[in-house]
C-alpha cells in the first residue's frame, strides 16, 4: 500500500500518497484541501456536537462531509467486492467473512456485489 500513515506522537499523524496511482480522482487531495477529513476524523472519534462546542453551521458542515465520505467508502467498499468476487475468484462466505466478519452475512455481500457492478456501469439499474 503506497498511503503511508506515519504515527508522530501526541496525537499527531503524517499521511501521504501518489496523487497519480493512489488518488487518480482527487478523493484525496479534496479531503485534506477543503477540511473535510478533519470533520470525518472528528465524527470517527465520536466527540459530540455540544462537546466541540461547534456553531450551527459548523454542525451542518461536519454532517455533510461524513455522509459523502460514507457515501464514498460505501461505494468503494461495493466495488472491492466486485473486484475479490471477480479478480480473485474468492466465494461469497469468504468475502462475508473478510467483510462481515460472519459467514452468514453472504445475501448481504451478494447485494453490496450488484450495488458494486451497477457503480463500475456493468449491470443495468
Amino acid at each position: 500500500m503506497s498511503v503511508t500513515v506515519t504515527n508522530t506522537g501526541g496525537g499527531r499523524a503524517e499521511i501521504s500518497w501518489d496523487p497519480e496511482t493512489d488518488d487518480p480522482h482527487g478523493h484525496l487531495a479534496k479531503l485534506v484541501e477543503h477540511d473535510h477529513l478533519a470533520y470525518i476524523l472528528e465524527a470517527i472519534g465520536g466527540a459530540t456536537f455540544e462537546e466541540r462546542e461547534s456553531t450551527e453551521e459548523q454542525a451542518l458542515a461536519a454532517a455533510r462531509h461524513t455522509s459523502e465520505a460514507a457515501r464514498l467508502l460505501d461505494r468503494r467498499s461495493a466495488t472491492q467486492t466486485v473486484e475479490l468476487h471477480d479478480r480473485y475468484k474468492l466465494g461469497w462466505k469468504r468475502i462475508a467473512l473478510a467483510v462481515r466478519g460472519t459467514a452468514d452475512a453472504q445475501s448481504s455481500i451478494r447485494r453490496k456485489y450488484e450495488s458494486g457492478l451497477r457503480h463500475l456501469g456493468r449491470l443495468d439499474s
